[in-house]
C-alpha cells in the first residue's frame, strides 16, 4: 500500500519518447496482469499512469476484477466513459 505521492502525472511528460514509453509500460502491466493473474484494471485512462523515473506505472487497481469468474460480476458499469468499449456505450440494455 503506497499513501504517499511517487513520479508524476502522465500528462506532464517531458517528451514524445516518454510518453510513449509510459504507455508502453503500462499497457504491458495491463497484459501481464490478464495473462498472469487474471485479473482486468477495469479503469485505464490517463489519470490512473504515473511516470516514476522513466517508467510508465498503472496505479488504482481498486476496480479490478479477476476474469475466472463464472456469471455477472457486478450490476452497473464502471470506470472512465470515454475509455469504455464503444459496444458497451451503445447497449441500450447495459445499465450504466
Amino acid at each position: 500500500l503506497v499513501l504517499d505521492t511517487i513520479g508524476y502525472m502522465l500528462t506532464a511528460f517531458g517528451s514524445a519518447c516518454e510518453l510513449v514509453s509510459a504507455i508502453h509500460d503500462t499497457l504491458i502491466a495491463h497484459s501481464n496482469a490478464l495473462k498472469k493473474a487474471g485479473i482486468l484494471h477495469h479503469n485505464l485512462s490517463p489519470g490512473n499512469i504515473i511516470i516514476y523515473l522513466s517508467w510508465g506505472l498503472l496505479i488504482n487497481w481498486d476496480l479490478s476484477k479477476l476474469v475466472d469468474i463464472v456469471g455477472p460480476r457486478q450490476l452497473t458499469c464502471t470506470g472512465t466513459w470515454q475509455f469504455m468499449s464503444v459496444v458497451l456505450l451503445y447497449d441500450q440494455h447495459a445499465s450504466h
